[in-house]
């Protein structure tokens, strides 16, 4: 028997710390949930949980990242709405403006509301926003830079490829003009009874009364030429725009571009041809621009060319279509348009790098839907108004299902994500979180281990006491 070491006491206390130890671990995961509450628990456990709960993280965020991106096109789609029902508006107007039983006053009447609803179609499209970024700009689309100031691109369906697009202007576009013959009326002339009659400017008559200034006469050629979208100014020998009484000619411009321009003056009376230069009048009417592409870039052989005054469109198989605006560009110029990897909307969708949807909405406006210079107050004007209105609708229409088919997209990329998520938790709890009932039944065993240590390690240091007795006896 030793005093100096007690051997049944240590080998007691080296029992009771290993059982103290486990029972605080057990304590640990009892209270925490988990299995893993240090890198010493399960050192790979730990590694891969923490790549798991960086991917949950990431696929939540990304769940809600989607409907943000509903909420995006939710906002867009509304605004379209109401263009689209602006146009469909439009379109009925035309409609009405086309029956003859009209009178001018009444056609411009319906003008004027056209001109309201295209003035509410150009602020949607440049004031619809979602967290103070545009959507119907064209700032959601991909971006473009091109090396000829003229040429201009409106718009780019979502198949054209990131390249550069080259094609040549071989003639520009032209406005239809008519320059009258030598005008012979001071603006304060009175309209004798000789001169009075009827003027036909595109087949719109204007009455000249008798009585009326030609200065009225004046005002009321400019504002019919006005309602067929024809600019009329007063010019001097030398051809620039001066006051009616310093004018030795009229000069008459279509505002728009095109081979469907043209201005033609007649009267039925001799002495008034005389005084507003019909005899003498001199016009050439408008051209369509010339383009020729260069399928050595970006175009294939398979791309066909529609022109319409400066307006040209490029399409091709697959749904690749290019809309541009030549109307500035000078004859033989060349062009470089490159459509470039910016503009459009990602929308993040994945936990990792590159998991995006890209979502592009083209510009809406009066410009792009080519209903700019819709007048109603003619005939004509009516009947191709119809059927602008009909193809801007139209263009609404596609734009409004394309989103439509990004919207079912995200419902199904976040069902998805979610799902994924769920998943994804679910084998990570597997690795991580603490079997209860297992742990417990744990607990309990070293619970009692920890008492019966106790009890022993009390017993073992009580051993020596025995020697007492040894020493008195």
């Amino acid at each position: 028997m030793k005093i100096n070491t007690n051997i049944t006491a240590l080998r007691a206390n080296f029992n009771l710390n290993s059982v103290q130890a486990k029972l605080t671990a057990s304590t640990t995961r009892l209270s925490s949930g988990y299995r893993i509450n240090k890198s010493a628990d399960d050192a790979a456990g730990l590694a891969i949980s923490q790549k798991m709960h960086a991917q949950i993280r990431g696929l939540q965020r990304a769940s809600n990242n989607g409907s943000d991106g509903v909420s995006f096109i939710q906002t867009a789609e509304g605004a379209l709405t109401e263009i689209e029902n602006m146009l469909q508006r439009c379109r009925e107007l035309s409609v009405q403006a086309a029956n003859e039983t009209n009178t001018i006053d009444d056609k411009q009447a319906i003008q004027n509301e056209i001109d309201s609803l295209r003035d509410e179609i150009d602020r949607l499209s440049e004031q619809t926003e979602y967290n103070t970024l545009s959507v119907l700009d064209g700032s959601c689309c991909r971006q473009s830079s091109s090396n000829n100031v003229g040429v201009k691109l409106i718009s780019a369906s979502d198949d054209v490829a990131l390249t550069t697009y080259n094609f040549s202007v071989d003639a520009s576009p032209t406005q239809a003009t008519l320059l009258s013959g030598a005008i012979g009326f001071n603006p304060s002339d009175v309209v004798s009874e000789d001169e009075a009659g009827t003027i036909q400017i595109n087949g719109e008559c204007i009455e000249i009364k008798a009585g009326e200034s030609y200065e009225s006469v004046y005002a009321s050629i400019r504002d019919y030429c006005e309602m067929m979208n024809i600019d009329v100014v007063p010019v001097n020998a030398a051809g620039e725009e001066c006051e009616l009484g310093m004018a030795t000619n009229l000069s008459f411009t279509s505002k728009l571009y095109g081979s469907s321009q043209k201005i033609e003056m007649t009267t039925d009376n001799a002495t008034l041809a005389g005084k507003l230069g019909v005899n003498g009048a001199t016009g050439n009417p408008g051209t369509d621009a010339q383009v020729t592409l260069d399928t050595s870039s970006g175009f294939s052989n398979t791309a066909t060319v529609f022109v319409d005054g400066g307006r040209v469109t490029i399409s091709d198989r697959a749904g690749f279509e290019m809309v541009f605006d030549v109307s500035k560009a000078e004859a033989g110029s060349n062009a470089g348009v490159t459509i470039l990897d910016a503009g459009y909307v990602a929308i993040q969708i994945g936990a990792n790098e590159g998991q995006t949807i890209d979502i592009s909405i083209p510009p809406v406006n009066t410009k792009s839907l080519a209903v700019e210079y819709c007048n109603v107050c003619t005939y004509d004007g009516a009947s191709a108004s119809i059927t602008a209105f009909d193809n801007a609708i139209q263009q609404v229409s596609k734009v409004r299902s394309k989103l439509g088919a990004y919207q079912n997209r995200l419902d199904s990329a976040i069902a998805s994500l979610d799902t994924t998520a769920e998943n994804l938790t679910e084998a990570c709890s597997r690795i991580e979180d603490v079997d209860m009932s297992e742990e417990m039944t744990r607990y309990t065993q070293y619970s009692v281990l920890v008492q019966a240590g106790t009890s022993m390690l009390a017993q073992a240091n009580n051993q020596p006491q025995t020697i007492l007795q040894l020493l008195q006896g």
